[in-house]
């Protein structure tokens, strides 16, 4: 197995997802996360919406131009609250990325107009010589685990048992890759609109954990 793999699979990758729920603290609020099969069922539509919505971006910036995948993205991102977290992210993800690699990813800081997750992520990765399956890969778990990593944190469920969810997960990520493989950022489309509309409230909640 790849040891970078393992190094950007690494929660400890200090890419900023630690700040942020994917909709889930919103759904927790709302009564809408009551209960393991409820939690499940969100995070099989993340898994779904991240492929869908974020992979063609991240395989446009890795395979054409980068630049034309972020604005593409920025556009695609009418959600407020979701366009924030992306940025707030890509960003972190490059400094995460240039004090891991190096030089290689300097130059992408600069040249990205909005520095979008997914589009930092292809990026950089490229950059790095990442292969775009592993990259596709990393990143859809990586989604996944850290909105696992932000349920234990809101009490939906406990770490121990977080871990058994994560691998009873597996199949829905590889079968996620394999249907969404090739498509481009024309191909981007929302498939969780309880998690856009739940995200969207998060500015609204009288107490919030995490910032999106």
């Amino acid at each position: 197995m790849d040891l970078l793999l393992l190094q950007l699979a690494d929660s400890a990758f200090p890419a900023g997802a630690f700040a942020h729920s994917s909709g889930l603290e919103a759904l927790r609020h709302l009564g809408l996360l009551s209960g393991e099969q409820a939690l499940v069922l969100r995070l099989e539509e993340l898994a779904w919406h991240t492929a869908h919505s974020a992979l063609p971006f991240l395989g446009e910036a890795f395979e054409r131009d980068a630049v034309a995948a972020d604005r593409a993205c920025d556009a695609f991102l009418s959600n407020h609250v979701g366009n924030r977290a992306s940025r707030a992210q890509g960003r972190a993800f490059l400094l995460a990325a240039e004090a891991t690699f190096g030089e290689a990813v300097t130059p992408l800081r600069a040249a990205l107009p909005c520095a979008h997750l997914a589009v930092a992520a292809g990026a950089s990765l490229r950059a790095a010589n990442v292969p775009l399956d592993d990259a596709r890969e990393v990143f859809l778990f990586g989604a996944v685990r850290n909105a696992l990593s932000a349920a234990v944190r809101l009490g939906a469920t406990g770490p121990l048992r977080a871990q058994r969810l994560l691998f009873e997960l597996h199949p829905t990520l590889r079968r996620a890759l394999a249907e969404t493989r090739g498509l481009g950022a024309g191909a981007a489309c929302t498939t969780a609109p309880w998690l856009e509309l739940a995200q969207d409230a998060h500015d609204r909640l009288y107490s919030r954990l995490f910032q999106s």
